[in-house]
This record gives structure tokens, C-alpha cells and sequence, in this order.
């Protein structure tokens, strides 16, 4: 009953708002607390902003996306979490490029690809038109 309340509020873009939260905010909280010794990944993110300043990037934009759920206007915390995980997943990119990080074009390619998708659920590439013609049929 009580989900019931806040889902007309909600609606399905601050769900998708409300899932990025989480991943953010775990994604910061383990930023706080990272395995020891360094792993190759942290140590390469080092060399651009200290861990607890890229902690306080994700969470912030954890924050915004959980703000920004429930209102009308969502644009900016879309926004925020395309940047974020584009940023994130050049930083891997070049990391491996440089020799940094073993392995590092698969961050890339999980932390750009999940950029995109985010950009999809946005609305950032209109709506195909529908095709006029014969549609599929069972047969």
C-alpha cells in the first residue's frame, strides 16, 4: 500500500533516478573504504583527485539523483550521472592506455556503455518514427 503512494509521484524516470542513487552511493562508500593494498584502479583515480574528493563526486550525484526523483524536472541529475560515469570510465580508458591499470578498457567499456544506456533512459536520442508498411504477423 505505501509503495503505492509514491510510485504516481515517482513515475518510471525517477525509479531509473532512484536505482543510479544506489549504485552512487555505494560506488562513493566504497571509495571511503577501499581494499588494502591499493588495487590499480584506486591508485590510478589517486593521480587526478584524492579518493575521499571522487567519493564526495558520487555521492553527490547520488544525492541529486534521490533530490531530483521527485520532482517534475529531472535533467540535471541525468545529467550529473551520464558525466560521472563517462568521466569514470575515460579515467579507466587512460589508465590503461597509459599502462596504469591492467585491464582497464573494461571499466572503460562497463562505466561508458552504462553512460549511454543512462543517456538513453534520459530521452537523448529521440523516439524512432514508426514505419509505415506491412508489420510483422504470426504465422
Amino acid at each position: 500500500m505505501a509503495a503505492a503512494r509514491w510510485r504516481p509521484r515517482v513515475g518510471r524516470r525517477g525509479a531509473a533516478l532512484l536505482f543510479f542513487a544506489l549504485l552512487d552511493l555505494v560506488y562513493s562508500y566504497a571509495l571511503l573504504n577501499p581494499p588494502q593494498p591499493l588495487t590499480e584502479t584506486y591508485l590510478w583515480s589517486q593521480t587526478l583527485l584524492p579518493l575521499w574528493a571522487w567519493a564526495a563526486c558520487w555521492g553527490a550525484v547520488g544525492v541529486a539523483c534521490i533530490v531530483f526523483a521527485f520532482l517534475p524536472r529531472d535533467t540535471i541529475a541525468f545529467t550529473a550521472v551520464v558525466g560521472l560515469m563517462a568521466a569514470w570510465g575515460l579515467l579507466s580508458l587512460f589508465g590503461w592506455l597509459a599502462g596504469a591499470v591492467d585491464r582497464g578498457y573494461v571499466s572503460a567499456v562497463i562505466w561508458t556503455a552504462f553512460a549511454a544506456f543512462v543517456y538513453l533512459i534520459a530521452g537523448g536520442i529521440p523516439a524512432a518514427t514508426p514505419r509505415k508498411g506491412r508489420a510483422w504477423t504470426r504465422s
